[in-house]
């Protein structure tokens, strides 16, 4: 029974020309504009809308294992200490009528 009504649904569709992409008709993506009156770091990705910083920061610490410290296991094998912690922020800045408008948010997490 749902074969068949799926059967109905594509055959309107396979009745259908193919049309090939034709890479000319594509939009061009432009470069972001860069915003130095906001800071270093902020550009416009769409013309006349906000500026924007993204950044962040990556930590990753690995150490060899040490058998007389007290973080080995319960069969007293050493252990080596591997940890890592990552942080994205996101600032929008743009003007409106009533004067500037900013979000700003963090997000983070640690070992």
């Amino acid at each position: 029974m749902i074969l068949a009504a799926a059967a109905l649904c594509a055959a309107p569709v396979a009745a259908l020309p193919a049309h090939a992409l034709d890479m000319r008709d594509l939009p061009i993506a432009r470069a972001p504009e860069a915003c130095p009156h906001e800071g270093p770091g902020f550009t416009r990705v769409v013309p006349g809308g906000p500026c924007m910083r993204i950044s962040g920061r990556v930590r990753a610490e690995a150490g060899t294992p040490v058998p007389a410290r007290p973080g080995a296991g319960l069969d007293g094998a050493a252990r080596g200490v591997v940890s890592g912690s990552g942080r994205i922020a996101i600032d929008t800045r743009t003007q409106t009528d009533y004067g500037p408008a900013r979000a700003y948010i963090r997000l983070g997490t640690s070992h």
